[in-house]
């Protein structure tokens, strides 16, 4: 945590700093999320850009509520010194459940742009909305953390590059990542899109030695691509523009898919893979139809459905598949629902074996 971090300072015998407090955000230097992503994914949580320095997975809670009467601003609160560009409207009660707010950060600058209606008859809800300057408010928290341990920062806190060589700098305290395995969890069972992203730009960091999302995919499709196995290098390459499947550009086969859970089988990692994927009724499976006995990943865009995973077909081991729906004109529910029906006649099949 930020306090952890401002303790070992204390700790090392730092009690003032003389210069301003930098925040480095240079690790991913390139664009924070693919071009072609969703602008209405953008502001919330569930598709939150990376950032290099983040707190809450780079998002802030905003409360609001309609106006006192028809006609004027909503009620916003946020948290302080973030500028409230509100150009919303209180409307009347006719439109009860048709409100259409909008929440739009204005990133690299302190300011949340809100518009649209607020029907007077609804009560108040709280959004996690993404954080338009996440690297500087992990700067000021650690800055408020250092004050109350006595540490005086004689400079202001920003954003930018440190000078100096950093290799010749002194460590005074460190905080280290979570190892993957404690938040695989959390990233397959719930589908967690922000975790998936940092881990595609990390990949380009430790391998590329870049941090952009362009050579963190194309490592991603190498591997897909050398995986050996003949029906895999046969089928088209992926097309990957990030690490969460956002992108609505991203393009993949089932057979690469299956492709993949097959190598991951025969890997040491392979168990703890298989044990993070939620099985029936947890995590985003449980918005499904009653699913028989699988470990499996979802995958849900405006018109695309897909499941992948493990499917337990008793002591011949488990069916491997992987399908995926794509322009779906009705709800999600209606290829939920044939998706899990082909899966039911797989296991009755293998039960007749």
């Amino acid at each position: 945590s930020i306090e952890r971090l401002a303790s070992q300072v204390r700790d090392a015998g730092v009690t003032r700093i003389k210069g301003d407090l930098v925040v480095d955000n240079s690790r991913f230097p390139g664009r924070s999320h693919p071009l072609d992503r969703s602008y209405g994914d953008l502001p919330y949580r569930h598709g939150t850009p990376p950032a290099a320095l983040a707190v809450d997975e780079a998002t802030i809670s905003v409360r609001v509520r309609p106006g006192l009467s028809v006609g004027e601003p909503a009620r916003v609160e946020a948290p302080e010194g973030l500028d409230i560009l509100n150009h919303t409207t209180t409307v009347g009660s006719e439109r009860h459940g048709k409100g259409s707010l909008d929440f739009i950060p204005v990133w690299g600058m302190e300011a949340l742009l809100l518009r649209g209606e607020y029907p007077i008859s609804e009560g108040p809800f709280v959004v996690a909305v993404s954080d338009p300057i996440p690297e500087l408010r992990v700067g000021r928290y650690l800055s408020a953390a250092l004050d109350e341990l006595g540490v005086a920062i004689e400079g202001t806190v920003r954003v930018g590059m440190p000078s100096g060589h950093l290799e010749t700098q002194e460590i005074v305290a460190e905080l280290s990542s979570r190892p993957l395995k404690t938040i695989l969890r959390k990233i397959l069972a719930s589908s967690h899109n922000w975790y998936a992203d940092m881990l595609v730009l990390t990949l380009s960091r430790a391998v590329a030695a870049t941090g952009r999302f362009d050579d963190g995919v194309a490592v991603i499709s190498d591997f897909l691509s050398g995986l050996g196995n003949r029906d895999l290098m046969s089928s088209p390459r992926p097309w990957l523009r990030d690490g969460s499947g956002l992108s609505p550009a991203n393009l993949v086969t089932p057979m690469s898919i299956v492709g993949l859970l097959g190598h991951a089988l025969t890997q040491d990692w392979g168990e703890l893979l298989v044990g993070a994927l939620p099985g029936p009724g947890e995590g985003t499976l449980a918005g499904w139809p009653s699913v028989p006995q699988i470990a499996a990943k979802t995958g849900t865009l405006r018109h695309t459905v897909g499941l992948a995973g493990f499917l337990d077909a008793g002591p011949e081991g488990p069916i491997l598949f992987c399908y995926l729906v794509n322009h779906l004109p009705g709800r999600p529910g209606v290829a939920r629902g044939q998706i899990v029906r082909a899966l039911d006649r797989w296991q009755r099949l293998e039960g007749t074996r």
